[in-house]
């Protein structure tokens, strides 16, 4: 089987906490400081109201009204989760912005603007107001039961706009006063202390109500794969916040210049490694933070995961279809940064190659007329070129296979199964396995495959006559032993081998593979689809013991879109992913080796585990370094030696929430896992010893310590989890594990635990 590498980089993941980075003007950096804990006072030496804002789960900050008669006058009220006023802010806890939105015109879109800005190195930055050194701030005034008001320091009526006064492109920046426009007050709350909250809001200042408006993107849209977006150093929590600096009047001056503009900016953040630019051997930095090594976890294509403006839809933004109906050089030239739209490439860009085909372009004026929705067939329409992940979806969901039945599934039987794939689309209608197009394409395009592993408890697969710990493999195309069932549309083929004479449990039967699909070219089955693996549960002994469920693959999609892997061929189905990696398997059999006998990869190790539970944590919490829990990263080496290093992984959410990605409490050492070698879960290797066919010497480390370390790999960790409280063992023989005393870490650890999981990992 063929492995494409890609199935191992779909988690360098770009932290989109870091979309803000590098705007000086807006205290990104070192300057973000966490503000004031208020002035001294009282018994307690803190002043009122500070220890009601410091117990505060929730804060809301409601703007209520704008004033403008010469500096802006903001009204506003700040609470906590139960609705009761906070009155401990200072000025130190806040800061202000004001900006305006330029309605768009002759194809141009509209652009926020703000009234506040700082010249920073030969550059214009959009920035607030606030309590710093370098910083104007105006005057705040305490009203009591959580009402304030704020005078700004800046006129907006007679400000003036800092040299140079353009963009990143040199064109003019208009900061005059326009009260007949929409304008946005924001307040971020500022004190780390504090929970984070901004506040936003709306008006023209002209009077009447606000018709023009420019919402592309939802910050829950942000949120289903970051948990809270945010700017490290900052309580920036509202991408409706974010705008008002980082528009096209906000850039890094340099060679060439860099635009902090929110529509650029993020898109190359999230593009990172596969921006051509950096693909030619260039680097895509923010002030001294690079994002080069930026990948996506899905397909970049997939407009909607971030923009959507279908009515009804959750998260669906007013603006949020503009990416279809008006493309623009800024939005489209931030990914496609080989493009030049001028007569000549810049010189301060050796990347771009390709001249744009449609000519020069001098304004966003032309842009619409080839590549809005619906005005080419071809790659030239945006929703053509941008909707390929849909489509693709869409071809995929014409599939689903079936386990019809599996029997015998006794000790010593080689078990028949009997399965069919069907188009759910079309009344379940069968597919004919062995003539149709998308089961017979050449080039490795169609794959089907059959597993079997057994003890469901933790799958060991022992007797599987595969690769060590791995279960047994049948391929189903071209495969004479697959032969036409009783039933219309149905197949059949035996195991060539046999259930072990003596296992005993539950075991399990998987089907995973890709279908071919003709979505890039009409006729020509090119495609590999993604298609939902599936797999059945059956008794071998007693009656079926159903795995753990540990994880929710809808909670996986929220970032990856499809969870789908090796290749297409594993796709949105844990329950398989399990059957291969369990506590017996690791990644020797891919690594270097001089007769037999390995050698050691790039990381200096012989082997990897590959134990779900293991090595899914460690991945995610790869990086190393700058705040990375890990004190070494991880490589895993995979199918054809592919070598993949995940020591530069940044988790775009909260690392330690568990509930991003694990069903109910099941991250808790609650269940099985209050004893789980009692329960029938194995140890995870780490070296699988002298005999290659026998885990009797695979040296593991004990269930809830290998979970454990995946993430706290340090020494000292390691001390206080084979400490003779905690009582985990590392390098040992499963035996070993057996005879020992039983894990203690949920004594302090458990449920209601000192030092509960649920508390220490702010699980909510």
């Amino acid at each position: 089987m063929k492995q494409n590498r890609s199935s191992y980089q779909w988690i360098n993941i770009i932290a989109a906490s870091l979309l803000a980075l590098g705007l000086a003007g807006c205290g990104g950096g070192s300057d973000g400081g966490t503000g004031s804990a208020g002035t001294p006072g009282g018994a307690g030496g803190i002043a009122a109201g500070t220890a009601a804002l410091t117990a505060a789960t929730a804060l809301t900050v409601d703007i209520t009204g704008v004033s403008i008669n010469s500096p802006p006058v903001v009204n506003f009220t700040v609470t906590n989760q139960a609705g009761v006023g906070m009155t401990g802010l200072t000025a130190a806890d806040l800061r202000f912005n004001i900006a305006k939105l330029v309605p768009g015109s002759n194809g141009e879109p509209s652009n926020w603007q703000n009234y506040i800005n700082r010249p920073v190195g030969g550059a214009v930055q959009g920035s607030q107001e606030r309590l710093a050194a370098g910083y104007a701030f105006g005057t705040l005034a305490n009203n009591g039961n959580g009402s304030y008001s704020y005078t700004f320091a800046t006129d907006i009526k007679s400000t003036a706009c800092p040299a140079p006064c353009t963009d990143a492109d040199g064109r003019p920046l208009d900061i005059s006063y326009q009260p007949g426009l929409t304008h946005r007050v924001t307040i971020e709350q500022a004190n780390g202390a504090y929970a984070k909250t901004s506040g936003v809001y709306d008006f023209v200042p002209a009077g009447g109500s606000v018709t023009t408006k420019r919402d592309i993107l939802a910050t829950a849209k942000c949120n289903e794969c970051h948990g809270e977006v945010t700017m490290p150093g900052t309580n920036r929590v509202d991408t409706k916040l974010c705008v008002t600096c980082h528009n096209r009047g906000s850039w890094i001056a340099g060679t060439p210049n860099t635009s902090l503009d929110f529509k650029v900016q993020s898109h190359k953040l999230h593009y990172g490694a596969n921006l051509p630019s950096v693909k030619a051997g260039g680097s895509y930095k923010i002030g001294t933070r690079d994002f080069s090594k930026a990948t996506f976890v899905q397909d970049i294509r997939n407009c909607t995961k971030c923009h959507d403006g279908t009515p009804g839809a959750a998260n669906a933004t007013a603006q949020g279809d503009n990416w279809k109906t008006q493309p623009s050089m800024e939005a489209c030239g931030s990914c496609h940064d080989d493009v030049y739209f001028g007569a000549k490439p810049d010189p301060a860009k050796p990347y771009e190659k390709v001249a744009h085909p449609g000519g020069v372009m001098t304004d966003n004026s032309a842009c619409a007329l080839c590549h809005a929705a619906g005005k080419f067939t071809d790659n030239k329409d945006i929703v053509v070129a941008h909707n390929f992940p849909a489509r693709l979806k869409a071809a995929a969901a014409k599939f689903k296979y079936n386990i019809i039945s599996v029997t015998p599934t006794t000790a010593g039987a080689k078990p028949v199964i009997t399965f069919s794939v069907t188009d759910p689309t079309n009344a379940d209608a069968p597919y004919d396995i062995k003539t149709a197009a998308p089961f017979t394409a050449a080039g490795g395009a169609s794959r089907l495959a059959i597993s079997i592993g057994w003890r469901t408890s933790d799958f060991d697969n022992g007797g599987s006559g595969a690769n060590f710990g791995q279960p047994v493999g049948i391929n189903i195309l071209g495969n004479a032993a697959v032969v036409a069932g009783s039933a219309a549309g149905t197949y059949t083929v035996m195991s060539p081998v046999a259930i072990p004479a003596a296992q005993t449990g539950t075991l399990r039967v998987a089907i995973d593979g890709h279908p071919a699909g003709d979505v890039s070219t009409a006729g020509t089955f090119s495609d590999q689809l993604a298609v939902t693996s599936v797999f059945k549960d059956y008794a071998i002994t007693g009656t079926v013991a159903a795995r753990r469920v540990v994880v929710d693959v809808a909670k996986c999609d929220a970032c990856h879109g499809v969870l789908s892997l090796h290749g297409n061929n594993r796709t949105d189905e844990p329950g398989v992913c399990v059957i291969c990696h369990n506590p017996n398997a690791t990644d020797a059999s891919r690594r270097p080796a001089s007769a037999g006998v390995l050698t050691g990869g790039v990381d200096g190790k012989l082997e990897q585990s590959i134990d779900f539970k293991t090595m899914i944590h460690a991945i995610h919490a790869g990086e190393t370094g700058k705040g990375g829990i890990r004190t070494k990263g991880i490589t895993v080496y995979g199918f054809g030696g592919s070598v993949n290093d995940f020591s530069g992984v940044v988790f775009p959410g909260k690392l330690n929430d568990c509930s991003a990605c694990h069903v109910g409490t099941s991250y808790q050492l609650a269940g099985t896992w209050t004893a789980p070698t009692a329960n029938g879960i194995l140890g995870s290797t780490i070296s699988t010893g002298a005999s290659a066919n026998d885990a009797s010497d695979n040296l593991r480390i004990t269930p809830i310590a290998a979970v454990c370390s995946s993430c706290h790999d340090s020494a000292g960790a390691q001390v206080h989890m084979t400490s003779l409280i905690a009582g985990a063992q590392f390098s040992v023989t499963q035996a070993t594990i057996n005879g020992s005393a039983a894990e203690s870490c949920g004594a302090c650890h458990g449920p209601g635990g000192a030092v509960d999981v649920k508390s220490v990992h702010d699980v909510k």
